[in-house]
């Protein structure tokens, strides 16, 4: 499994949604159901513990599609 699948699948733990139906391309705010700022603060905690990168909330909300946090995750 590519290391962006794998990054798919925990963000779609969190998102209470199915890994197919996700994408790099995903909006994870507007393009999943009942998005709330608990789920946004469970990737920030995600990215934070297995990638070892410290996000504020202010360069959280600059990230629009799951591609975009996957490559903060990773760079």
């Amino acid at each position: 499994m590519s290391e962006e699948k794998e990054f798919i699948e925990k963000i779609s733990e969190i998102l209470e949604v199915e890994p197919e139906s996700l994408s790099p391309e995903t909006d994870f705010r507007n393009g999943i159901p009942y998005w709330d700022s608990l789920k946004g603060f469970g990737i920030i905690v995600l990215i934070e513990e297995e990638y070892g990168k410290k996000l504020s909330v202010e360069e959280f909300l600059e990230q629009k599609t799951i591609g975009d946090l996957y490559k903060k995750a990773t760079t």
